[in-house]
């Protein structure tokens, strides 16, 4: 979206002393995610006062994960739509625009929303493999002429903006030995790598229904095992046979709150 002319020479004017008088805060949380899930990202803002207009593109890597759709529109924002504020063109490359502009010509004022807001969810699917992962981008888009740059403003000045971009994770593989969650602790397979057999273990905190799967490096599931286990340390064995053949894994133990993933690797 580009400024109406007539604002053109107000905004240079005042952009000097106004950049320092407000700055409005956009943030795109982090995200942990299982192989093929469909997931929401909310893009939040906070002191966005008086706002009259904003433009901006984001960006993903589309290998990693899919757009599917924006929903969720901040009901408080006038003329905030799906079909004109949105250019998803280029939705299969990893890139969409954002475009809005909107205030009262009575009094000349913008939009005021609360801190933490959200503008609008974007809804995903994740196409990656696991411990893969991408960065989810607010930024300019430089691949249109003139380029497509990040602006938010007042009725008659620009103000400054401050990114907290996030990173989408596909649940993959910790460096540590073990990893903690709420309701259990799950330990790397040992040995590992292994040639034909290894095991499993984990510690749930309490006697708790809990679901372990083995994928492969595409994501699909190799082995499974889902039933209440007691509280304390189990031990599950993997034998070569179990597996299709020598390569890369991975496996997730979940319960009702929690899901943990390491990498086991047979040869």
């Amino acid at each position: 979206m580009k400024k109406i002319n007539v604002f053109s020479f107000l905004l240079i004017l005042f952009t000097a002393f106004s950049m320092n008088a407000q700055t409005v805060s956009l943030t795109v949380p982090d995200k942990l995610v299982n192989p093929g899930e469909w997931f929401t990202i909310g893009i939040k803002a906070s002191d966005f006062d008086n706002i009259a207009s904003m433009q901006y593109a984001i960006q993903w890597n589309p290998d990693i994960i899919e757009f599917q759709s924006v929903t969720g529109l901040n009901s408080n924002m006038p003329d905030f739509t799906a079909i004109n504020s949105f250019n998803i063109a280029h939705s299969a490359e990893g890139r969409l625009r954002v475009s809005w502009y909107w205030f009262d010509p009575v009094t000349s004022s913008g939009v005021s929303l609360d801190d933490n807001a959200t503008l609008f969810n974007i809804n995903f699917k994740a196409v990656g493999g696991m411990g893969s992962n991408t960065m989810l981008e607010i930024t300019d888009d430089t691949t249109v002429n003139p380029p497509f740059v990040i602006e938010i403003a007042n009725f008659d000045q620009e103000v400054a903006v401050n990114i907290d971009n996030g990173k989408v994770t596909i649940s993959g593989t910790s460096a540590s030995e073990e990893t903690y969650t709420e309701d259990f602790t799950l330990f790397q397979n040992s040995p590992n790598p292994f040639s034909e057999i290894t095991y499993i273990s984990f510690n749930l905190n309490s006697g708790d229904n809990a679901k372990l799967t083995i994928f492969d490096s595409s994501g699909k599931a190799v082995f499974s095992q889902n039933k209440k286990f007691p509280a304390g340390i189990s031990r599950i064995p993997v034998r070569r046979d179990m597996l299709s053949s020598a390569g890369t894994y991975f496996y997730t133990l979940e319960t009702a709150r929690a899901t943990a993933t390491r990498q086991l690797i047979m040869q």
